[in-house]
Formats: C-alpha cells, sequence, structure tokens
C-alpha cells in the first residue's frame, strides 16, 4: 500500500459514515412521527373521523406514512364506485367522531374487501360491519353507529391485516 493511499481509505471510510447517518437521520424521524400518531390513536376516545381513514388507507399502504388525514379522505373518495358514496367522503369533518360502521366501510374500500350479497347492492357502513362480524373481523357488541376507541380501531386493523396476509 502506498504511504499517500492511507489517508485517502480513511476519510472514505468516514465519508461513508456520515453518509449512512445523513441517510437513516431523516428515516428515524419518519418513523417516530409515524409512532407518535399511532400512540395518539390508540389513546383517543373517541376516534375522529381523519384518524380512522388515515389507519384504514395507511394500513392497506396506500399512502405515505407521513400524509394527513385529508389525503387519507380523499384516497377514500377516489376508491369509492358511486359518485353518492364518494360525497360520504368529500364533505365530512375529520374531527368528528367515527363510528364503528364508518371504520368498517373505509377498511374494506382501502383493502378492497369484497362483501356479501347486501354490501355489493347498498356499500356503505351498516353492510360493512356486517361483513365483518361475519368474518370474525369485529367481536363483541357490533353495530354500524357505536362510538369508537382508537384501541377498538386498532384491533379491527389488526385482524384485518392479518386476513388479508392470509390471503396472499
Amino acid at each position: 500500500m502506498h504511504a499517500n493511499a492511507l489517508p485517502y481509505i480513511i476519510m472514505s471510510r468516514n465519508i461513508r459514515i456520515l453518509w449512512m447517518v445523513f441517510m437513516v437521520l431523516p428515516a428515524a424521524s419518519l418513523l417516530a412521527q409515524s409512532a407518535d400518531r399511532v400512540d395518539a390513536i390508540l389513546a383517543a376516545d373517541p376516534l375522529s373521523l381523519g384518524d380512522a381513514a388515515y389507519l384504514a388507507v395507511m394500513s392497506a399502504g396506500r399512502i405515505d406514512p407521513e400524509a394527513g388525514s385529508g389525503e387519507a379522505m380523499a384516497v377514500l373518495g377516489s376508491l369509492a364506485v358511486r359518485a353518492e358514496h364518494r360525497d360520504r367522503f368529500s364533505d365530512r369533518d375529520l374531527q368528528a367522531d367515527a363510528t364503528l360502521g364508518d371504520l368498517a366501510y373505509m377498511l374494506m374500500l382501502a383493502h378492497d374487501i369484497s362483501g356479501g350479497f347486501w354490501y355489493r347492492r347498498i356499500p356503505g357502513p351498516r353492510y360493512s360491519v356486517r361483513e365483518m362480524r361475519f368474518r370474525r373481523l369485529v367481536q363483541g357488541q357490533s353495530y354500524a353507529l357505536q362510538p369508537l376507541s382508537g384501541e377498538r380501531a386498532m384491533r379491527v386493523t389488526g385482524r384485518v391485516l392479518a386476513m388479508t396476509e392470509q390471503r396472499r
């Protein structure tokens, strides 16, 4: 090895380490940001409609973790088949309380879960809850207008993720 090559090797090693540090730090802050968001969702009682939309669309991988609730609602609106169902997402207050039916309908849209006979004819919160109860994704007392806590939303979302993994 040439005597002049040693400082170059040491310097290039330090540059590689610095480059790795600068690449990892932004990713760590994104993970911390989404972890904070998940903690806030878990602690919410009742869960807001915007957080329910974020949870449903984010769990399906349709938006980035740093995206907002408005973007999640826009994605759900684009996934709705009929115009009257798109309106269900366009003019809603993101801070309004979410119901179990809202979350069930959002999860079925975001994860492209096919429903039963009535859901295919009249897609919406009522038949989404019925379909998810049939598939045992929603457990315990469940009806479409039931208030929703963040903890229950996470449990339901976890079951949906487990079911979609089994389908693959």
